[in-house]
């Protein structure tokens, strides 16, 4: 019919327990199909009758026959069944309805069909039903299964099963999560059950926080899906802060009109790493000094290396006094000049604490700093020259190479930091990608407390973090994975695309995945993930329109633009 062969599958017998439910495993084997459940509800008082009734012949049955019958087992089990439905119905108030469950399964070839009957007839067998194929009911099981609430009698008589109340429960098909949000933009579609996902990571009343992780291997469609995830909230008018190594979301950033910068030797972008900006601190607040020590000495245990407690006072007793020079201390007053807060030009360099380490404590210092002042990476001894009055601004890292990524990356989480403060109604978002240079062991353990910090905090600034890597071992590489378990424990939305066994293992240490969820992410095909949404666990396949191809994959032609 219409192209397709149709064949039945009628439910004739149930195992006498069972505690999941009924459908799960067929509902998730992908088969096309559609199933009918009916359930009748039957007369209590005639069913106790017929109860009664049948215990008082079978049990004296029982008394009097030889204990060596063969079908003595199954008399004394029907007896056991019908005392304890007895009981159920007189003490319990359950009621007795009686089951019907039918499959009309459909495929394109006749091949095709036989073999998902004997595929469905396999899974129904290992969950303890047994079923069979409606051979000359074929019109009527078709017509039970349209939506018609249409139970055909000669069905009935072959598919009859009782049931109590409590039983119906495993019989609940609808176990496929699904995540409809008025507010949220859409994602994708689910996997199992085709229905949209959409999302609102910022529901303060369904979620905890708008933090975010998206895990895959490269290729595997996190970086698409991140830049969806860009797009779409860009409509929304959602400022967002994207720290780009990799150079994935350039074109991007100029189809939506945002501000890119870029840091390097060839970049005439420069950002100071000794500004103390306004909103660094909260209004009424004070310490603009005191914090801003706490971040330097973060920055520089990545150019130093791992400092003792000693090297860390020397540190910021040359810190203190570079500031105290350009007249700042810890007297927040300092940072005014004719009643407006300093600016960038008022700030020390990175070239004024290189000047004052005299001593041999420093000299360690001095060394590591001389690429920063005169060598390869001096771009980093500059006053700050960049706006940031975009709704989009990308950090642009790349030209700084392997080693050096890190520096980039803290100098720019430090600068959006402060940006995400200064207004708590304003929906904003930092990606943080390739996020293990932060907080894996190729850093420290000041830079890891530091971005913590903003998934922990972020979401009273009203924003959302969202930390992505394909280098699960390394993310979880400091500190035995402390700062890695901790970012994804405050994420309300956690996103696993396709990954290796060694990393899904891993993974599997510091979240809560079953089994069956490590096969599946596995398995996974490009573009399709498991998320945790909350508490709903669900496979979703990512969709876009070409539109959004387009603008997501290469520049917008000019006809497209007008």
């Amino acid at each position: 019919m219409d192209d397709y062969y149709y064949s039945g599958i009628i439910i004739v017998n149930y195992a006498r327990e069972n505690n999941e439910i009924l459908l799960k495993t067929l509902m998730e084997s992908n088969i096309n199909m559609n199933i009918s459940i009916f359930y009748e509800k039957t007369d209590s008082r005639k069913i106790l009758k017929e109860l009664t009734y049948n215990i008082g012949n079978v049990g004296v049955e029982i008394k009097q026959s030889n204990e060596n019958r063969q079908d003595i087992d199954i008399a004394v089990s029907a007896y056991n069944d019908a005392k304890y439905i007895r009981k159920e119905i007189q003490t319990n108030g359950e009621e007795v309805y009686f089951l019907y469950i039918y499959l009309n399964v459909f495929s394109k070839t006749q091949k095709e069909l036989e073999y998902n009957l004997d595929k469905i007839e396999g899974i129904l067998l290992s969950k303890g039903m047994q079923s069979r194929r409606s051979y000359f009911r074929q019109e009527q099981i078709f017509l039970s299964c349209l939506p018609l609430a249409e139970n055909n009698n000669d069905m009935k008589k072959v598919g009859r099963r009782n049931i109590l109340t409590d039983g119906i429960v495993c019989t609940y098909p609808f176990i496929s999560s699904s995540i409809f949000e008025e507010e949220g933009i859409y994602l994708g579609n689910n996997i199992y059950n085709n229905s949209l996902v959409l999302i609102d990571r910022y529901n303060t009343n369904k979620y905890k926080n708008a933090n975010m992780c998206i895990f895959g291997t490269s290729g595997a469609g996190k970086s698409f899906y991140t830049k969806l995830l860009i797009l779409r909230n860009s409509l929304l008018g959602i400022e967002q802060y994207i720290i780009d190594p990799e150079r994935e979301y350039i074109n991007l950033g100029e189809n939506l009109n945002g501000t890119i910068i870029k840091i390097g030797a060839t970049s005439q972008n420069y950002i100071n790493i000794f500004d103390i900006r306004k909103e660094s601190i909260e209004e009424n607040e004070h310490g603009y000094l005191a914090t801003k020590i706490g971040k330097l000495i973060g920055f520089f245990n990545l150019i130093f290396g791992e400092l003792n407690e000693e090297e860390k006072g020397i540190l910021e007793e040359k810190i203190i006094e570079v500031y105290k020079i350009k007249g700042i201390t810890f007297n927040d007053k300092t940072l005014y000049k004719n009643k407006k807060f300093k600016t960038s030009k008022d700030m020390p360099l990175l070239e004024d604490l290189y000047n004052i380490l005299n001593d041999e404590k420093t000299k360690k210092f001095k060394i590591k700093l001389i690429p920063f002042i005169k060598g390869s990476l001096k771009f980093f001894n500059n006053y700050t020259n960049i706006e940031l009055n975009k709704k989009i601004i990308i950090a642009d890292v790349y030209e700084l190479g392997e080693e050096n990524l890190k520096y980039g990356m803290y100098l720019f989480t430090d600068l959006f930091w402060d940006k995400i403060k200064i207004n708590r109604k304003i929906k904003k978002a930092i990606y943080l990608d390739e996020i293990w240079r932060l907080i894996g062991v190729t850093s420290n353990k000041e830079v890891a407390k530091f971005i913590y910090k903003i998934f922990k905090t972020i979401r009273k600034y009203g924003g959302s973090s969202v930390a992505i890597t394909q280098d699960i071992s390394d993310l979880f590489s400091l500190e035995n994975g402390t700062y890695g378990k901790s970012i994804l424990n405050n994420s309300s939305i956690k996103t696993f695309f396709s990954l290796e066994e060694e990393n899904i293992n891993l993974l599997s240490q510091f979240s809560n995945l079953s089994e069956k969820e490590k096969i599946e992410i596995k398995s996974l095909q490009r573009g399709e993930c498991l998320m945790f949404v909350g508490k709903e666990h669900i496979l979703v396949k990512i969709e876009a329109s070409d539109f959004e191809k387009n603008i997501l994959d290469k520049k917008i032609p000019k006809k497209m633009e007008k």
